[in-house]
């Protein structure tokens, strides 16, 4: 258990410097176990996100549908790239960097989430910070994608926002 524990602190430690742009999922183990404590480590961190908005269904919900599309990218990507092996690396690294996006943004989200129970209007700056978590979350699956299926900049652009389209619609038809 204490080998799996620090294979799992390293792959912390490369979740933050992935979402920094900084490192990519080779580098991490291949390694179910990894895979499972950050689930439950994200799934933990999503339930901050529980308010009077969302339940723990709904959040179990979102982090589920995120899951199964990012799961179905990498495992279709990998497939046609015949480099399948890789998969619990990019798992790893796709649930690792949401973990890493969503504890990030947490605070940013309360005083969203604050400001609209308020009454009062979100200010400018409010707006700019959530739409850039947007963005970067955007472009840190976007790295992950490109390194993974070795594949140009444009390309692994275009399937996360694909996905990320996907992704909104899906939550809009649901809730």
């Amino acid at each position: 258990m204490i080998y799996h524990l620090t294979q799992w602190a390293y792959s912390l430690k490369q979740y933050v410097m992935m979402s920094l742009l900084l490192s990519s999922p080779e580098r991490l183990p291949n390694s179910i176990q990894c895979i499972a404590l950050s689930l439950v480590s994200y799934l933990l961190v999503g339930l901050m996100l529980v308010d009077a908005q969302r339940n723990y269904l709904a959040i179990f919900g979102q982090i589920a549908l995120e899951l199964i599309l990012l799961s179905l990218i990498a495992y279709v990507g990998l497939r046609l790239k015949k480099t399948l092996g890789r998969f619990y690396q990019t798992l790893s690294a796709l649930i690792g960097v949401s973990l890493v996006m969503t504890a990030v943004s947490l605070p940013i989200y309360r005083l969203v989430v604050e400001s609209s129970l308020s009454s009062e209007s979100l200010t400018q700056i409010e707006i700019n910070l959530a739409v850039a978590l947007i963005l970067w979350n955007l472009a840190v699956l976007s790295l992950i994608f490109k390194r993974t299926f070795e594949i140009g900049t444009l390309v692994s652009a275009m399937i996360t926002f694909n996905y990320f389209v996907l992704y909104q619609l899906i939550i809009v038809w649901l809730y």
